[in-house]
């Protein structure tokens, strides 16, 4: 037995990890152990890192991520980033000329159209602004058409004032301003959208 074993050393040359791991398989066969005992270690072995965690394969790893990603990107939007600036969110200028224009429109179509003037005034004012801007602009033509709506019912039906019926002015002026301003921009857009379009 010394003297093959002497042998193997002597013949031993850097081989691949396949060659040593059939060489002891040999090895442990012939003395009487139980060849799966040591082989098996080897594999394992090379699978774990010193500390005993398993290693897992970079490639299954970024899969199992993207998958994750993926599954959440669809429940949960995607979050605005905290460097965006206060004029992005809401622009006080714009905010200002949006009033300007739909109490022009409301009073226009006031005295113009003697039945539901003002709605028709507000959305077409809204419509011709969502046409003309290329940004986004909801939050200011929502907000315009809420102030402007419900501060000009106020001062075009006086005598409902004077007669307690302020609050409910306001609140018809302000829910019409807000149906016709954000309808109006939002058609204006969707047809600024269209003609910007490429044709297929």
């Amino acid at each position: 037995m010394s003297d093959r074993s002497d042998e193997l050393t002597e013949s031993q040359s850097p081989g691949s990890t396949d060659d040593l791991l059939e060489e002891t398989d040999r090895l442990l066969e012939e003395t009487g152990g139980e060849p799966g005992a040591d082989s098996g270690a080897g594999p394992a072995a090379s699978s774990t890192e010193p500390s005993g965690r398993e290693q897992v394969d970079p490639s299954q790893e970024s899969a199992a991520d993207a998958s994750g990603r993926s599954w959440l990107s669809r429940l949960v939007p995607d979050r605005p980033s905290l460097s965006v600036p206060r004029e992005d969110l809401f622009s006080p200028k714009a905010f200002l000329a949006f009033v300007a224009l739909v109490s022009v429109g409301l009073f226009a179509g006031n005295a113009l159209i003697p039945v539901a003037g003002r709605l028709i005034g507000m959305f077409a004012i809204a419509f011709l602004v969502g046409l003309a801007t290329s940004k986004r602009r909801y939050l200011e033509m929502t907000t315009a058409g809420v102030a402007s709506g419900g501060a000009t019912s106020l001062l075009i039906d006086p005598w409902f004032v004077a007669a307690g019926l302020g609050t409910r002015v306001l609140a018809v002026g302000a829910a019409t301003g807000l149906v016709a301003a954000l309808a109006g921009y939002y058609f204006g857009r969707d047809l600024r959208a269209g003609l910007a379009r490429d044709v297929e």
